[in-house]
């Protein structure tokens, strides 16, 4: 349940950015896969989540994804538990070019605001609608329930969001009865 709620987030998410990330269809698959494996590290270390998930989805060979794929999917699960790098420093240990970094890093920035908005793991919301205003992602989310917990842990990987499209996301909450 949990990933299918990050899932549908994340993805509302990318499709209501589309004229700004400039990313298609295949890209829209990583990020719904980085959804899927965002935590499969846990079942080795919940302190080292980030690169235990990063190590185990680059040693599973998958059906239909090539290796950049791979490692773009693996990255983005990563950084979602990590301090991204830059290019710089990720090349150190890595032969990526520019254009695959850059996907990284916005798929990572949709990943990471997804995550905040189910920090509680207990999908409190009824449903997210994403609209960009000016230089406002506004999300608006469907709650009967008190989403502080969210709100808090949310401008952290907002920071993020605002870092890689310059585009600062803002939560409004719509209670539901």
């Amino acid at each position: 349940k949990r990933s299918e709620t990050l899932e549908q987030i994340a993805l509302t998410i990318f499709d209501s950015m589309k004229k700004i990330h400039g990313l298609g269809k295949r890209e829209r698959m990583l990020l719904s896969l980085s959804t899927i494996l965002h935590d499969c590290g846990k079942y080795i270390s919940m302190s080292n989540l980030g690169e235990c998930s990063y190590n185990i989805i680059m040693s599973t060979e998958m059906i239909g994804l090539s290796h950049t794929e791979r490692e773009i999917v693996a990255n983005v699960v990563k950084y979602n538990h990590l301090e991204f790098e830059y290019y710089e420093e990720m090349s150190r240990h890595s032969m990526m070019d520019r254009e695959t970094y850059l996907t990284i890093a916005k798929l990572t920035a949709i990943l990471k605001v997804a995550n905040g908005l189910d920090r509680s793991h207990k999908q409190k919301l009824k449903g997210v609608r994403a609209t960009l205003k000016d230089e406002e992602l506004i999300l608006t989310l469907d709650s009967q329930e008190d989403i502080a917990l969210e709100k808090g842990m949310f401008a952290k990987r907002a920071n993020f969001f605002k870092e890689v499209y310059n585009i600062q996301p803002v939560i409004k909450q719509k209670r539901v009865i």
